[in-house]
């Protein structure tokens, strides 16, 4: 069965360049337009897939989206390995949105934004902090 999620969410995954405008994914119900700072990665040798794009905001400061499949709780794996999390989970259109906040080994701050359907979510993740327009950029487009 694994497999074949890998399949299906590579085949629905989509993906194109332009200059003007950025990078366009398709691979949740809505289309994302992606900052064109971001290079998408994947690792099909990892546990779970996932597609990852590593982008940089206006400041320079490195974040991810992160599409995967919805079969972990990582919300429950945040509070297992952290000490100091807090967990917002809320109904945004078809999404189910979970914003957490936590310390990472360092004690420095952890933003994690996460918006998921039934079978794939988009995590936004940062070690640091990130523009908030960049969220607000994901929320103005998610129609879903």
């Amino acid at each position: 069965m694994k497999i074949f999620s890998i399949v299906l969410l590579l085949m629905s995954f989509h993906v194109f360049a332009n200059q003007q405008q950025g990078v366009a994914v398709q691979i949740l119900p809505d289309k994302l337009l992606l900052s064109d700072s971001c290079v998408a990665r994947a690792d099909l040798k990892a546990k779970e897939f996932s597609v990852i794009y590593a982008c940089y905001d206006s400041q320079s400061r490195m974040y991810f989206y992160n599409f995967r499949l919805n079969n972990i709780d990582l919300v429950a794996d945040f509070k297992k390995n952290q000490t100091d999390v807090v967990v917002n989970k809320s109904q945004f259109n078809s999404y189910t949105l979970y914003e957490l906040t936590a310390k990472n080994s360092d004690n420095k701050p952890i933003r994690f934004v996460s918006y998921c359907t039934e079978s794939l979510c988009l995590d936004l993740v940062s070690d640091n902090e990130y523009d908030k327009s960049i969220q607000d950029a994901i929320t103005s487009q998610l129609g879903g």
